[in-house]
Protein backbone atom coordinates (compact mmCIF):
# COMPACT_ATOMS: atom_id res chain seq x y z
CA UNK A 1 0.00 0.00 0.00
CA UNK A 2 2.80 2.36 0.93
CA UNK A 3 4.47 1.84 -2.48
CA UNK A 4 1.28 2.42 -4.48
CA UNK A 5 0.55 5.70 -2.69
CA UNK A 6 4.01 7.16 -3.08
CA UNK A 7 4.91 10.47 -4.81
CA UNK A 8 4.84 10.54 -8.64
CA UNK A 9 8.12 10.39 -10.52
CA UNK A 10 9.92 13.68 -11.06
CA UNK A 11 9.46 13.37 -14.84
CA UNK A 12 5.71 13.17 -14.44
CA UNK A 13 5.65 16.21 -12.22
CA UNK A 14 7.71 18.14 -14.75
CA UNK A 15 5.31 17.04 -17.52
CA UNK A 16 2.26 18.24 -15.63
CA UNK A 17 3.93 21.51 -14.81
CA UNK A 18 4.86 21.95 -18.51
CA UNK A 19 1.27 21.42 -19.66
CA UNK A 20 -0.02 23.76 -16.98
CA UNK A 21 2.44 26.42 -18.06
CA UNK A 22 1.43 26.03 -21.72
CA UNK A 23 -2.26 26.36 -20.87
CA UNK A 24 -1.52 29.44 -18.81
CA UNK A 25 0.38 31.01 -21.70
CA UNK A 26 -2.44 30.31 -24.19
CA UNK A 27 -5.03 31.74 -21.80
CA UNK A 28 -2.91 34.83 -21.28
CA UNK A 29 -2.47 35.37 -25.03
CA UNK A 30 -6.18 34.96 -25.74
CA UNK A 31 -7.02 37.31 -22.88
CA UNK A 32 -4.54 39.85 -24.18
CA UNK A 33 -5.89 39.71 -27.74
CA UNK A 34 -9.45 39.97 -26.51
CA UNK A 35 -8.46 43.07 -24.61
CA UNK A 36 -7.18 44.54 -27.84
CA UNK A 37 -10.41 43.73 -29.62
CA UNK A 38 -8.71 41.12 -31.79
CA UNK A 39 -10.87 38.24 -30.61
CA UNK A 40 -13.20 38.79 -33.58
CA UNK A 41 -10.40 37.72 -35.89
CA UNK A 42 -10.95 34.15 -34.77
CA UNK A 43 -14.61 34.19 -35.99
CA UNK A 44 -15.57 33.90 -39.65
CA UNK A 45 -18.05 36.68 -40.62
CA UNK A 46 -21.58 35.55 -41.37
CA UNK A 47 -22.26 35.63 -45.13
CA UNK A 48 -24.53 38.43 -46.30
CA UNK A 49 -28.01 37.20 -47.20
CA UNK A 50 -28.47 36.81 -50.95
CA UNK A 51 -30.98 39.26 -52.39
CA UNK A 52 -33.80 37.94 -54.57
CA UNK A 53 -32.91 38.44 -58.22
CA UNK A 54 -35.09 40.03 -60.90
CA UNK A 55 -34.75 39.57 -64.64
CA UNK A 56 -35.08 42.96 -66.31
CA UNK A 57 -35.84 43.24 -70.02
CA UNK A 58 -35.15 46.15 -72.34
CA UNK A 59 -34.91 47.04 -76.03
CA UNK A 60 -31.83 48.83 -77.35
CA UNK A 61 -30.83 51.12 -78.88
CA UNK A 62 -33.20 53.86 -77.77
CA UNK A 63 -31.06 56.74 -76.51
CA UNK A 64 -31.07 58.44 -74.10
CA UNK A 65 -33.23 55.84 -72.34
CA UNK A 66 -31.38 52.59 -73.08
CA UNK A 67 -28.23 52.04 -75.13
CA UNK A 68 -24.73 50.60 -74.96
CA UNK A 69 -21.71 52.75 -74.23
CA UNK A 70 -19.58 52.54 -77.37
CA UNK A 71 -16.36 52.58 -75.33
CA UNK A 72 -17.16 50.24 -72.43
CA UNK A 73 -20.06 48.30 -74.00
CA UNK A 74 -21.91 48.84 -70.73
CA UNK A 75 -25.69 49.14 -70.75
CA UNK A 76 -26.56 52.75 -69.93
CA UNK A 77 -29.34 55.31 -70.13
CA UNK A 78 -31.97 57.13 -68.13
CA UNK A 79 -34.30 54.13 -67.94
CA UNK A 80 -31.45 51.79 -67.09
CA UNK A 81 -30.04 53.83 -64.23
CA UNK A 82 -33.48 54.71 -62.88
CA UNK A 83 -34.82 51.15 -62.74
CA UNK A 84 -31.56 49.83 -61.25
CA UNK A 85 -31.92 52.39 -58.48
CA UNK A 86 -35.56 51.48 -57.88
CA UNK A 87 -34.91 47.74 -57.84
CA UNK A 88 -31.98 48.14 -55.44
CA UNK A 89 -34.03 50.28 -53.08
CA UNK A 90 -36.82 47.72 -53.22
CA UNK A 91 -34.39 45.07 -51.96
CA UNK A 92 -33.57 43.12 -55.13
CA UNK A 93 -30.56 42.30 -57.23
CA UNK A 94 -30.96 42.14 -61.00
CA UNK A 95 -29.73 40.90 -64.34
CA UNK A 96 -30.51 42.18 -67.83
CA UNK A 97 -31.85 40.71 -71.04
CA UNK A 98 -31.79 42.88 -74.16
CA UNK A 99 -34.44 42.36 -76.84
CA UNK A 100 -33.64 43.83 -80.25
CA UNK A 101 -37.34 43.53 -81.10
CA UNK A 102 -39.62 45.82 -79.04
CA UNK A 103 -42.64 43.59 -79.58
CA UNK A 104 -40.68 40.60 -78.24
CA UNK A 105 -39.97 42.57 -75.06
CA UNK A 106 -43.67 43.28 -74.50
CA UNK A 107 -44.63 39.69 -75.22
CA UNK A 108 -41.92 38.41 -72.87
CA UNK A 109 -43.05 40.44 -69.88
CA UNK A 110 -46.71 39.60 -70.52
CA UNK A 111 -45.78 35.90 -70.50
CA UNK A 112 -43.60 36.32 -67.37
CA UNK A 113 -40.45 35.64 -69.36
CA UNK A 114 -38.94 38.70 -67.68
CA UNK A 115 -40.02 40.29 -64.41
CA UNK A 116 -40.01 43.94 -65.53
CA UNK A 117 -40.01 45.52 -68.98
CA UNK A 118 -38.06 48.75 -69.40
CA UNK A 119 -38.10 50.67 -72.66
CA UNK A 120 -39.83 54.05 -72.70
CA UNK A 121 -43.14 52.16 -72.71
CA UNK A 122 -46.23 54.33 -73.14
CA UNK A 123 -48.94 53.50 -70.62
CA UNK A 124 -51.70 55.96 -71.60
CA UNK A 125 -53.82 56.86 -74.60
CA UNK A 126 -55.23 54.31 -77.06
CA UNK A 127 -51.96 52.38 -77.12
CA UNK A 128 -51.75 52.31 -73.34
CA UNK A 129 -55.34 51.16 -73.09
CA UNK A 130 -54.54 48.18 -75.30
CA UNK A 131 -51.34 47.38 -73.40
CA UNK A 132 -53.14 47.48 -70.06
CA UNK A 133 -55.03 44.37 -71.11
CA UNK A 134 -51.88 42.26 -70.76
CA UNK A 135 -49.53 44.41 -68.68
CA UNK A 136 -49.53 46.19 -65.34
CA UNK A 137 -47.74 49.52 -65.09
CA UNK A 138 -45.95 51.47 -62.40
CA UNK A 139 -46.69 55.11 -61.83
CA UNK A 140 -45.46 57.15 -64.82
CA UNK A 141 -41.90 58.43 -64.64
CA UNK A 142 -41.59 60.52 -67.84
CA UNK A 143 -43.78 62.49 -70.26
CA UNK A 144 -42.95 62.73 -73.96
CA UNK A 145 -44.23 63.57 -77.44
CA UNK A 146 -43.43 62.13 -80.84
CA UNK A 147 -40.78 63.69 -83.07
CA UNK A 148 -39.91 63.83 -86.76
CA UNK A 149 -36.35 62.87 -87.66
CA UNK A 150 -34.76 63.46 -91.07
CA UNK A 151 -31.34 63.37 -92.70
CA UNK A 152 -29.34 66.47 -91.81
CA UNK A 153 -28.50 66.91 -95.49
CA UNK A 154 -32.20 66.99 -96.44
CA UNK A 155 -33.22 70.63 -97.00
CA UNK A 156 -36.92 69.83 -97.33
CA UNK A 157 -39.14 71.60 -94.80
CA UNK A 158 -41.59 68.92 -93.79
CA UNK A 159 -43.00 71.11 -91.02
CA UNK A 160 -43.48 74.88 -91.21
CA UNK A 161 -42.85 75.33 -87.49
CA UNK A 162 -41.38 73.34 -84.63
CA UNK A 163 -44.77 71.69 -84.11
CA UNK A 164 -45.65 69.42 -87.02
CA UNK A 165 -49.27 68.98 -88.08
CA UNK A 166 -51.04 66.00 -89.58
CA UNK A 167 -51.83 68.03 -92.69
CA UNK A 168 -48.14 68.79 -93.26
CA UNK A 169 -47.07 65.17 -92.95
CA UNK A 170 -49.99 63.40 -94.60
CA UNK A 171 -48.59 63.78 -98.11
CA UNK A 172 -48.87 61.34 -100.97
CA UNK A 173 -45.54 59.69 -101.82
CA UNK A 174 -43.95 60.75 -98.53
CA UNK A 175 -41.99 57.76 -97.25
CA UNK A 176 -42.21 57.37 -93.48
CA UNK A 177 -40.32 54.87 -91.33
CA UNK A 178 -41.34 53.72 -87.83
CA UNK A 179 -40.43 51.02 -85.34
CA UNK A 180 -43.02 48.23 -85.15
CA UNK A 181 -45.46 47.94 -82.23
CA UNK A 182 -44.62 51.42 -80.92
CA UNK A 183 -46.79 54.47 -80.44
CA UNK A 184 -44.94 55.93 -83.41
CA UNK A 185 -46.36 53.20 -85.64
CA UNK A 186 -49.86 53.47 -84.15
CA UNK A 187 -49.93 57.24 -84.56
CA UNK A 188 -48.64 57.18 -88.13
CA UNK A 189 -51.00 54.39 -89.19
CA UNK A 190 -53.96 56.20 -87.67
CA UNK A 191 -53.17 59.74 -88.81
CA UNK A 192 -51.14 59.50 -92.01
CA UNK A 193 -53.38 57.65 -94.45
CA UNK A 194 -51.72 58.97 -97.60
CA UNK A 195 -48.06 58.26 -96.87
CA UNK A 196 -45.99 55.22 -97.72
CA UNK A 197 -45.48 53.75 -94.24
CA UNK A 198 -42.78 51.15 -93.56
CA UNK A 199 -42.24 49.43 -90.21
CA UNK A 200 -38.94 48.02 -88.94
CA UNK A 201 -38.33 45.68 -85.99
CA UNK A 202 -35.77 47.91 -84.26
CA UNK A 203 -34.49 51.46 -84.22
CA UNK A 204 -31.16 50.52 -85.78
CA UNK A 205 -32.91 49.36 -88.95
CA UNK A 206 -35.14 52.44 -88.97
CA UNK A 207 -32.08 54.68 -88.91
CA UNK A 208 -30.32 52.64 -91.58
CA UNK A 209 -33.34 53.11 -93.84
CA UNK A 210 -33.35 56.85 -93.18
CA UNK A 211 -29.65 57.23 -93.81
CA UNK A 212 -29.90 55.21 -97.03
CA UNK A 213 -32.79 57.32 -98.28
CA UNK A 214 -35.23 54.40 -98.25
CA UNK A 215 -37.53 56.61 -96.17
CA UNK A 216 -37.77 60.40 -96.12
CA UNK A 217 -38.52 60.85 -92.44
CA UNK A 218 -38.77 58.78 -89.28
CA UNK A 219 -41.43 59.24 -86.64
CA UNK A 220 -40.03 58.34 -83.25
CA UNK A 221 -40.37 59.47 -79.64
CA UNK A 222 -39.06 63.03 -79.43
CA UNK A 223 -36.46 62.41 -76.67
CA UNK A 224 -35.05 59.56 -78.77
CA UNK A 225 -34.98 61.75 -81.88
CA UNK A 226 -33.10 64.41 -79.93
CA UNK A 227 -30.69 61.86 -78.49
CA UNK A 228 -30.02 60.30 -81.88
CA UNK A 229 -29.38 63.64 -83.60
CA UNK A 230 -27.12 64.77 -80.76
CA UNK A 231 -25.02 61.62 -81.07
CA UNK A 232 -25.00 61.46 -84.87
CA UNK A 233 -24.75 64.65 -86.95
CA UNK A 234 -26.10 62.76 -89.97
CA UNK A 235 -29.59 63.18 -88.50
CA UNK A 236 -31.65 66.23 -87.53
CA UNK A 237 -34.92 66.79 -85.68
CA UNK A 238 -37.51 68.36 -87.99
CA UNK A 239 -40.20 69.00 -85.38
CA UNK A 240 -42.54 67.79 -82.65
CA UNK A 241 -45.84 65.91 -82.82
CA UNK A 242 -47.75 66.54 -79.61
CA UNK A 243 -49.01 63.27 -78.14
CA UNK A 244 -48.61 63.73 -74.35
CA UNK A 245 -47.41 60.20 -73.68
CA UNK A 246 -46.55 58.84 -70.24
CA UNK A 247 -43.78 56.27 -69.81
CA UNK A 248 -43.90 53.57 -67.14
CA UNK A 249 -42.24 50.26 -66.26
CA UNK A 250 -44.33 47.14 -66.81
CA UNK A 251 -44.88 43.69 -65.31
CA UNK A 252 -47.24 40.91 -66.32
CA UNK A 253 -50.91 41.73 -65.83
CA UNK A 254 -51.28 39.99 -62.45
CA UNK A 255 -47.93 41.34 -61.15
CA UNK A 256 -46.91 37.85 -59.95
CA UNK A 257 -44.09 39.04 -57.68
CA UNK A 258 -46.03 42.03 -56.31
CA UNK A 259 -43.40 44.43 -57.65
CA UNK A 260 -45.56 47.38 -58.65
CA UNK A 261 -46.19 48.76 -55.11
CA UNK A 262 -42.50 48.39 -54.25
CA UNK A 263 -41.33 50.09 -57.43
CA UNK A 264 -43.87 52.90 -56.96
CA UNK A 265 -42.62 53.45 -53.42
CA UNK A 266 -39.01 53.54 -54.61
CA UNK A 267 -39.95 55.92 -57.44
CA UNK A 268 -41.55 58.29 -54.95
CA UNK A 269 -38.40 58.18 -52.81
CA UNK A 270 -36.02 59.01 -55.68
CA UNK A 271 -38.20 61.94 -56.65
CA UNK A 272 -38.26 63.16 -53.06
CA UNK A 273 -34.52 62.94 -52.39
CA UNK A 274 -33.32 64.53 -55.63
CA UNK A 275 -32.01 61.37 -57.31
CA UNK A 276 -34.59 61.57 -60.09
CA UNK A 277 -33.68 65.17 -60.91
CA UNK A 278 -29.98 64.29 -61.00
CA UNK A 279 -30.71 61.57 -63.56
CA UNK A 280 -32.76 64.00 -65.65
CA UNK A 281 -29.89 66.48 -65.60
CA UNK A 282 -27.45 63.73 -66.58
CA UNK A 283 -29.33 62.37 -69.58
CA UNK A 284 -31.37 65.30 -70.92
Amino acid sequence: MAEGGGAPPAEAVRGVKGVSSLIAIVVAVVTFLAGLGVGALFLAPAPAPELPRLLLGTNTPFPPFEYYNTTTNALEGFDIELIQTLVTRAGYSYEWRDFRDFSALLYAVAAEGVDVAIGAITMNGPVGEERNKTLKFTDPYYEADQGVLKRASDTTNYCAATDCTVEELNKTNLKVGVQAITTSEYWAADQLKNVELTTYPDVAQVLQALQAGTVDIVIIDLPAAQGISAANPAFAVEGTIQTDELYAFATAKDDPKALIPKLNSALASVKADGTYQRLLDKYF
